[in-house]
């Protein structure tokens, strides 16, 4: 009997030391308590985009690649899938250059979940151009993995493909030299058209917020040549996760018409896609993508636009600091730090800035969401300074869900418990970092 009960007290123990070593309570102390907050908030003090000012106008070039596999490979989006059987339509990375003569930016976005990180970075330490990178992706959920060398990566998203990466970053290095030998003089317009009523907010679908514009350039080369380049909040998951065909969803439909129509080149970068969803209709799968992208290309279309007659150009990147992480098992616990680090990655993600004229561009380092946009009055704050806000996700790093504050520690909803990794009141941190950029 003695024994049998030393036997339950030493695995009781055991078991509880394993729990400690891996479970640890939320830290939910207020931002001004904590030391990140105010590194960031220093940071922006003294920061300083590159700025170039040229009278010589706006000159453009851009590229598609291809990046559909001839051989079967894991498929990125929602549970593991080992690989895809067939495909619906090809998935590309889409290069667009802007040049005042004197600064050149290369915006490239891919067909991907997110933009990868070890992507990102090969492609950086590539680049012989000297431009300026920003990165973004159209956040499909049926298109390639094999992109995140971790444990978690492997396993949801298929064997790391180290060899394919290298070769899709020596693909856009040669693509971005081959365009910036083809700028070509051009007229550079910005739009915003309401799409509201073809997306909703997925959290909370009945009370929460909605941003439904589509936001973008249209730009006509003197050789009368068309690009345009488009950024919508509705999320990208209309074709079901059994599925094993190829696809870029709505939006592969959306650039399809664009380039069938009007223009000979289109990119799409997501927006701030955090919490929004497109509605759901009666049309189905790849029948309402393809009806999607048909009525979103109508709204760009007819779109008013204002000239960006100033080419001026400004960048930079923004330091943001994190505190530990915190993915949620339940409301008031967290897995420790060391064990998502083991299991993922590091947290870290800056954010980066871009200016053309009075357009100023934000490439979010997560799915960040429109909610806070909305709530927080950040398109208007940039209109008092006769400015527009265009907010992107997916720039190459990657910190999880940025979600509105109001649902953290409510909310059973995957957005705000699996993929916030970040922890509390981020929406009101990011928030902060946006406004001290508009007031700068």
């Amino acid at each position: 009997m003695k024994k049998a009960i030393r036997i339950v007290i030493i695995t009781a123990g055991v078991l509880a030391v394993i729990f400690f070593s891996l479970i640890g309570s939320v830290d939910d102390r207020p931002l001004m308590q904590q030391d990140f907050y105010h590194q960031t908030m220093a940071g922006l003090d003294v920061f300083s985009p590159s700025l170039s000012s040229s009278p010589n106008g706006w000159t453009t070039a851009w590229k598609s690649i291809n990046i559909t596999p001839a051989s079967p490979m894991p498929m990125a989006g929602y549970a593991p899938r080992s690989r895809f059987e067939s495909v619906h339509d090809s998935v590309y990375i889409r290069l667009l250059l802007i040049s005042n003569g004197y600064t050149t930016v290369c915006i490239i976005s891919a067909d991907l979940l997110i933009f990868p990180p070890a992507l990102k970075q090969k492609i950086s330490q590539l680049n012989k151009s000297n431009c300026f990178l920003y990165f973004s992706a159209s956040h499909v959920h049926s298109s390639l993995g094999a992109w995140n060398d971790s444990p978690l990566g492997n396993f949801i998203l298929g064997s790391y493909n180290d060899a394919w990466l290298n070769s899709l970053a020596a693909h856009v290095n040669e693509a971005i030299l081959q365009a910036t030998r083809q700028l070509h003089p051009s007229t550079i317009k910005y739009f915003e058209t309401d799409a509201s009523e073809y997306v909703e907010n997925r959290i909370d679908p009945l009370r929460g917020s909605i941003d439904g514009k589509i936001r973008g350039l249209k730009i006509v080369r003197n050789d009368s040549t068309k690009a345009l380049l488009a950024s919508y909040s509705g999320h990208p998951t209309n074709i079901s996760h059994l599925s094993r065909a190829i696809s870029a969803d709505y939006i592969g439909a959306m650039v399809h018409q664009a380039e069938k129509k009007d223009y000979d080149f289109a990119l799409f970068a997501a927006g701030m896609i955090g919490s929004h969803r497109t509605k759901f209709t009666n049309e189905k799968e790849f029948v309402y993508c393809d009806s999607l992208g048909q009525r979103l290309y109508r709204k760009i279309k007819s779109a008013s636009t204002q000239t960006i007659s100033t080419s001026n150009i400004s960048t930079g990147q923004i330091q943001v600091h994190y505190g530990p992480s915190q993915l949620h098992i339940l409301q008031k616990l967290k897995v420790r730090d060391w064990v998502f680090r083991w299991l993922f990655q590091k947290l870290e993600g800056n954010i980066t800035y871009l200016k053309l004229g009075n357009i100023i561009m934000l490439g979010m380092p997560c799915d960040f969401s429109g909610e806070i946009f909305v709530d927080d009055h950040l398109g208007q704050l940039a209109e008092l300074k006769d400015e527009k806000l265009f907010i992107t996700s997916f720039n190459g790093d990657y910190v999880g869900y940025i979600t509105s504050d109001k649902y953290y520690g409510h909310s059973e909803q995957e957005e705000v418990m699996a993929l916030n990794w970040v922890g509390p009141h981020f929406g009101k941190y990011y928030s902060d970092i946006v406004k001290k950029v508009i007031e700068k």
